[in-house]
């Protein structure tokens, strides 16, 4: 994505299994509270690229919903959908989004 976007800096790609979503946030954050970055993207995604896992939870595991559709918090939820998706944050720091009159849509107060 960074050499795509032509962008400049340290640009990581994060394996962490379920937490890799998570784990970048982390670092991009960790890299603007050291001011090793002034602006950052994290982001992350979901590419079911064989089915040959979603078929070994479907028939040795039995966790994927019988019809798979997606029923969260619901009483007839009976397993869990297996999807595929992408999405990213741009980070900056408070004072400097503030200062740059950039709209803030959350605030960040903690990672770890």
């Amino acid at each position: 994505m960074s050499h795509i976007l032509g962008l400049n800096g340290p640009s990581v790609p994060v394996e962490a299994a379920c937490a890799s979503s998570l784990a970048a946030l982390h670092l991009a954050c960790e890299s603007l509270r050291s001011n090793e970055s002034n602006l950052a993207i994290s982001s992350a995604m979901n590419l079911i690229m064989s089915n040959k896992f979603t078929t070994a939870l479907n028939s040795n595991g039995r966790v994927l919903a019988k019809d798979f559709r997606c029923k969260t918090f619901d009483i007839s939820a009976d397993g869990y959908v297996r999807s595929e998706g992408c999405g990213a944050v741009v980070l900056k720091r408070l004072e400097d989004a503030e200062r740059d009159g950039d709209r803030i849509l959350g605030v960040i107060l903690g990672s770890a």
